[in-house]
């Protein structure tokens, strides 16, 4: 009777160890989409080629792949930490660590991220939408050049508690190219974008929100249109936009410079079709005209007599031959 309970044991355990059910998996790493990625580039890339993703029992974690043309080892990519409250439905015990960031791990991690490339940290205070970041450069012997760069953003110590405006978002940028320049690379530090937060109002990394300018409405602060501010403050880094020609009509004052001295100066379009680009000038009274010389006849003609003429540089200065 003894033996035949043993045989039933044994049999029991070898149907479990030929069991064909699902493998759980404890370590909470996946591969999701691109659509779930928690940070996206620029737009006009560089493009997201894979997400891989780790769940920790305070926080999240992905490793963004980014398309990559370049001699340099390694893969280009954002790594991306959230750290904040407890995640729901994990299988671990791990957690992510929300220290500041130091020289030292920087320096390790820029070793692994873009190895054999001197790198050499800027010298310069930089600041994107999410708060002061910086970055290294380097260049190959090959000539691709290489951008490391690295952000945390967290809530400012005054406004933080132990209820409210906690949490932490750790961000860490790898590119490497054998044509654009570091100017091009950087902008992806510049116009990241941010695409997730944990639910829950004690979450809340950047800290309370900025109010209206207050110089909104006051004397002597303008605000220009909004195709002006793209030129000026939406350049790529070192971009200096070049002077903005508007060929108005055949008026121009450089033009009537280089006129025949006794040539009568043009009239100038009506004032509806200029579009000031600049500082203007007081225009003179209605009906006046100025002018260096007079036509051949001795007799302005009728079409003249209305219009307004511009004056030469000459006579602006205020120049004796006016």
């Amino acid at each position: 009777m003894k033996s035949i309970a043993t045989t039933v044991l044994l049999m029991a355990a070898l149907a479990g160890c030929s069991s064909t059910a699902g493998v759980d998996r404890f370590q909470p790493t996946r591969v999701v989409s691109a659509t779930e990625a928690l940070v996206f580039p620029p737009p006009g890339g560089p493009a997201i080629v894979a997400v891989v993703e780790r769940r920790y029992r305070n926080g999240i974690e992905q490793d963004i792949a980014l398309r990559t043309q370049s001699s340099v080892p390694g893969q280009n990519s954002i790594k991306v930490k959230f750290v904040g409250p407890g995640m729901e439905g994990t299988n671990t015990d791990k957690t992510l660590s929300s220290a500041r960031l130091t020289d030292s791990a920087v320096i390790r991690e820029m070793r692994t991220a873009v190895p054999g490339i001197a790198m050499a940290r800027t010298a310069s205070y930089l600041q994107n939408n999410y708060g002061a970041f910086s970055y290294a450069v380097g260049r190959s012997r090959s000539g691709d050049t290489c951008v490391y760069g690295w952000q945390q953003i967290r809530s400012s110590t005054d406004a933080r508690n132990t209820l409210h405006n906690l949490g932490v978002v750790q961000m860490r940028l790898r590119l490497c190219d054998a044509q654009q320049s570091e100017q091009s690379l950087l902008a992806t530090m510049y116009g990241y974008t941010i695409n997730g937060s944990f639910t829950g109002w004690q979450w809340n990394p950047y800290g309370r929100p900025d109010g209206a300018n207050p110089n909104l409405g006051r004397p002597g602060h303008p605000v220009y249109p909004a195709a002006a501010a793209v030129d000026h403050y939406a350049a790529p880094l070192g971009y200096e936009p070049a002077p903005t020609v508007r060929r108005v009509s055949a008026s121009a004052p450089a033009r009537a410079r280089v006129a025949p001295a006794r040539q009568p100066a043009r009239s100038v379009a009506p004032a509806a079709s200029i579009i000031p680009t600049g500082p203007m000038v007081p225009l003179p009274p209605t009906g006046s005209s100025i002018s260096g010389s007079a036509p051949a006849n001795g007799r302005p003609s009728a079409q003249n007599q209305n219009s307004m003429r511009v004056p030469t540089p000459d006579c602006v200065g205020g120049s004796n031959s006016c």
